[in-house]
């Protein structure tokens, strides 16, 4: 079957059956463009008929299908650069038959031409695409050329959110989606900026953790030289030493040496209370599978503290994820008609039903985003500010909005197709104009701690609270 996902685009646990079913001897799930998760893997007959989806019933509890922690997308988290996980299966045969390989390709081409959400294909001959592609075909003889030609066709699209992703690459998916992915390495999760690799997270009883790094330091140099953009997340051999070069925002630089280890990489959200009756919770993604589950946790302790006044949900960095977490969250907010899913096929709206923790549709909310907001997280914001229920604070996000479904083929590779839109109750459709923030404070908030954050202290005034 298939579910929906927002985005960075995955699960050892139950998942919201919500789309469509369409298939050509494969499975599908489907997920937000940019970001992604991945539901329940079913094999389907090759005889199985497209049906197309009825309206989404309104969320509240998700309810996911048992599924193994085989979920989808590096979290179309392609600005964050995600480890690959420790091999479990012996190494697959360098070569493809030829009709393996014209059976994949043909479901790839089909599925595109079928379920593409532009019948103009991005001004791209579709069909002069099979001839060229099928004449390719009959020289690529290996795996590695193989998939390297699937990656290259689909990305002809050109529209930033489909891909093929080949077997190897959808098992790294699963593992990151199940939240569950173990890596040797310090146990950081980084994003490559210019001037270093930004730590959005720290993972629990790692090396990192232990040598005291936290999120918002900044990794200068590895043993020595520059940190780029191959350096990743700094995984390597178990027993490993790397030395790096930190800083925190307001500090001085400092050397720690770290011994690589084999990490759980568990991703969490982070939240605090301020004074005012203030909640604060940071989302960094929306593609685990269990991330609308820890946020409904962190604001039921916010709550259990006291009555939340207003609450600041940060999404910046965000790359979206799945659309049942995405409900999960809205329905602390709004309920109701939200928006509106369209496709070639059909049109379905966006409910959003009661939450399974804390009601706050009674608080004043700050949203904080910037140009790598994406997917579900756009959404979110855009609904919230739509509502009236947010005031949303920082610079305009990525416009990358689309709805990719996940097809899993039979050999075990993965087609994302971008195949539905989605619009406001105003009729705006985000995409490629992304969300105009209500306060423009257009700085570069990786640079500052958390008690010095430009855009986190105007939403704390807006909200009339904050450090005292």
């Amino acid at each position: 079957m298939r579910d929906a996902v927002g985005c960075e685009g995955n699960c050892a646990r139950r998942v919201q059956p919500i789309m469509v079913r369409a298939w050509l001897l494969m499975s599908t799930l489907s997920l937000l463009a940019g970001c992604g998760t991945v539901p329940a893997i079913a094999s389907l007959p090759a005889t199985a008929t497209a049906e197309q989806p009825s309206a989404v019933p309104s969320i509240t509890a998700p309810q996911r299908a048992n599924t193994p922690p085989t979920n989808l997308p590096t979290w179309t988290p392609q600005p964050t650069t995600l480890a690959t996980p420790i091999p479990t299966e012996a190494p697959t045969p360098e070569l493809l038959n030829y009709e393996e390989r014209r059976q994949i390709f043909e479901e790839v081409w089909r599925t595109v031409k079928d379920h593409y959400l532009y019948t103009d294909f991005h001004h791209l001959d579709w069909n002069a695409v099979h001839d060229e592609y099928t004449r390719m075909l009959e020289q690529a003889q290996s795996r590695d050329t193989f998939y390297a030609m699937m990656v290259e066709m689909v990305a002809r699209l050109n529209d930033e959110h489909s891909r093929f992703l080949p077997p190897a690459e959808v098992q790294t998916e699963n593992a990151t989606i199940s939240n569950s992915e173990v890596t040797v390495g310090i146990g950081v999760l980084t994003r490559p900026r210019p001037d270093g690799g930004f730590i959005q997270s720290v993972f629990p009883d790692s090396p990192a953790a232990r040598a005291d790094l936290a999120p918002r330091d900044r990794i200068i140099a590895v043993d020595g030289r520059p940190y780029t953009a191959d350096d990743g997340n700094l995984l390597g051999e178990a027993g490993s030493s790397v030395r790096l070069t930190v800083v925190r925002p307001g500090e001085k630089l400092r050397d720690v040496v770290l011994t690589r280890q084999e990490v759980q990489n568990h991703i969490v959200p982070s939240y605090r209370r301020f004074p005012g009756n203030i909640g604060y919770v940071a989302i960094p993604t929306m593609w685990v599978n269990d991330m609308d589950e820890q946020v409904n946790g962190a604001l039921t302790d916010l709550v259990a503290e006291g009555p939340l006044d207003g609450v600041i949900i940060d999404v910046r960095s965000n790359g979206g994820g799945w659309l049942y977490v995405l409900s999960g969250v809205l329905s602390h907010f709004v309920r109701g008609q939200v928006g509106m899913f369209f496709s070639r096929q059909a049109i379905r709206p966006l409910e959003i039903g009661a939450p399974a923790g804390p009601d706050l549709r009674h608080a004043k909310v700050v949203v904080l985003v910037d140009n790598e907001t994406a997917s579900y997280a756009e959404v979110l914001a855009a609904v919230l500010q739509q509502e009236g229920q947010a005031t949303i604070i920082g610079t305009h996000t990525a416009g990358n909005t689309e709805t990719t479904y996940a097809y899993t083929l039979t050999d075990g590779s993965r087609l994302w197709l971008a195949q539905e839109g989605f619009r406001l109750p105003n009729g705006q459709n985000l995409e490629g104009v992304g969300v105009q923030p209500d306060i423009l404070l257009d700085i570069d908030w990786t640079h500052y701690s958390e008690d010095d954050d430009p855009q986190l202290l105007e939403a704390l005034r807006q909200l009339g609270g904050g450090p005292k």
